[in-house]
């Protein structure tokens, strides 16, 4: 909706003082919300501070949407909206303000502001709210919709639009009985067009909402992300004569290639090996026998994966001798490590290129009390995994040592110095214990997920047993979050659905406590009550 603003002479705030970081608040607004018998005209909303006037074009929605303009004046502290004489009959009209919405020294609204008249003599009085859960800020699109309803209806302009609060929490008031689909996005598409390709976004566990006259529908869980394109080979580098990398648009969990056809400038073909980087996983190494000619190459991936979007690149070869010599790219500095179960963790030792030989005794570990040369475990030609073969212990210094003329580059020359030098600290060994707990929804397909507060990307999983009984067991020390996941397509994990065609989300419920997991511990938390189910 286009929004057309004039300014009356506006007075300055006074300066000085401490830093004024409260929100503006939403005093009154005249006609009150909830007039009824609106006809039109001018609706003054007075608000607790000077308002920034360049904040108030991205900030004012009004919902259904009207067919001109709507004419906001500035003045100072107040917005004064002139609404047009020619509103529906019988129609609830919802003026939104979001969080672009600022006060002069530019701290926005604590959070959007509903505002809402009727033309008629009964106001809608609907209710749709929920949750959007993550670590960003979100809004939330809303439409109503008739008995037939698109997949596309979420690709329109929305016809009704929030913002959650800084929890994430959202709400829609003043809602007539009727169907509705809403669908999470990041704060910064609000009120856009969804781009499903482009944007992150979030889809509920139903598609359509009915919602009766009068009634609330709370409780609505979203979780956004943006959906992963297909897997594409995007670009070659070729670093030395015998060995490149290949990158793709996104990490590859595997490297299911069985046939690789390198072509150079000469047409000569090669079937390079190729090693997964697990540092950066959006790439893979590749190695060649021979020497590839000076000029343009080709790469064509041959296997037919449903996944590869894109299987064919080309890429340059410059020619020139590699005679440099090879160095440790990590582990970086002094490396601190808690002590795992099973003797871990192993530590990356990574070589700026690939070592096609390594002697048995390349690796020699010392400590306060002892010296002892190490087997070698290769992840592939560029990367070693270290771990002691007697173990680590806690709180010991160690010193690994690679000794130079072990190792053998694929082109080049090995270490500068005849010795490269380690150091890895072990730290105190990390406790270990466990959780435990009951259900009432006796659903076979609910997964619980314990995640790692301080390190989302550790979680575990437990199903539930006929006893409506999780447990988990030998689970490391710290603060964790208990998610309960209808697991419908039997997947193992949280599936986020999609949009286009509509595919809905899992239902999940987020409990709101932390669990810590204590060492040598086995806690049980009783029965987990689920909210908003």
């Amino acid at each position: 909706m286009a929004i057309q603003i004039y300014s009356c002479a506006a007075i300055s705030a006074p300066e000085g003082g401490p830093k004024d970081n409260t929100p503006p608040n939403l005093i009154s607004s005249n006609p009150e919300s909830g007039s009824l018998l609106f006809k039109g005209g001018i609706v003054t909303l007075s608000f607790s501070e000077y308002i920034d006037e360049k904040s108030v074009t991205s900030s004012i929605s009004i919902a259904p949407r009207l067919e001109r303009p709507i004419e906001i004046i500035y003045d100072d502290n107040k917005l004064l909206l002139n609404f047009p004489d020619t509103l529906l009959d019988d129609q609830t009209y919802v003026i939104t303000i979001n969080r672009n919405l600022k006060d002069e020294r530019k701290v926005s609204i604590a959070q959007s502001i509903q505002v809402a008249f009727t033309t008629g003599n009964i106001i809608d009085k609907g209710i749709i709210s929920g949750r959007v859960y993550g670590n960003e800020k979100y809004a939330v699109h809303l439409w109503k919709v008739t008995t037939e309803i698109s997949d596309s209806i979420f690709l329109k302009d929305p016809l009704y639009v929030t913002e959650a609060d800084k929890e994430g929490n959202f709400e829609f008031k003043y809602l007539a009985e009727g169907s509705y689909v809403l669908l999470g996005l990041d704060r910064s598409s609000s009120g856009i067009k969804l781009i499903p390709d482009r944007m992150a976004y979030g889809v509920s566990s139903k598609k359509v909402f009915t919602l009766e006259k009068e009634s609330q529908i709370i409780d609505i869980p979203l979780l956004v992300t943006k959906q992963i394109p297909p897997l594409k080979l995007t670009h070659g580098e070729w670093v030395g004569q015998k060995w490149g990398w290949i990158y793709f648009n996104q990490e590859i969990d595997s490297l299911n290639i069985d046939n690789i056809l390198l072509i150079d400038e000469s047409n000569k073909q090669f079937n390079p090996s190729i090693f997964r980087d697990m540092q950066d996983k959006t790439r893979a190494l590749l190695v060649v026998d021979d020497t590839l000619a000076k000029g343009k190459a080709e790469i064509n991936i041959l296997s037919k994966l449903e996944s590869l979007n894109k299987n064919r690149i080309n890429f340059r070869v410059s020619g020139k001798r590699d005679t440099t010599n090879i160095k440790q790219l990590k582990p970086e500095g002094l490396t601190k490590i808690k002590l795992e179960r099973k003797g871990g963790p192993s530590v990356a030792i990574v070589f700026s290129k690939p070592i096609i030989q390594i002697a048995d005794s390349a690796i020699i570990m010392t400590t306060d009390s002892d010296t002892l040369i190490e087997m070698v475990n290769r992840v592939n030609p560029l990367e070693i995994n270290f771990t002691p073969s007697v173990g680590w212990v806690e709180k010991t210094n160690y010193n690994i040592s690679i000794i130079s003329s072990k190792l053998v580059p694929i082109e080049g020359k090995s270490f500068l110095d005849s010795t490269i030098n380690i150091s890895i600290k072990s730290e105190k060994k990390i406790g270990y214990g466990g959780i435990s707990g009951h259900i009432k929804d006796n659903s076979k397909k609910t997964l619980i997920k314990l995640t790692y507060i301080e390190d989302e990307s550790k979680f575990f999983y437990s199903t539930i047993d006929s006893n409506l009984k999780f447990i988990f067991k030998n689970i490391p020390e710290g603060p964790y979050r208990l998610t309960l996941i209808k697991d419908n397509d039997a997947s193992g994990s949280f599936t986020y659905g999609k949009v286009i065609p509509f595919k809905p989300s899992e239902w999940f419920y987020i409990h709101p406590d932390t669990f810590n997991i204590r060492s040598n511990w086995d806690k049980d938390i009783g029965t987990v009550i689920i909210g908003g189910k």
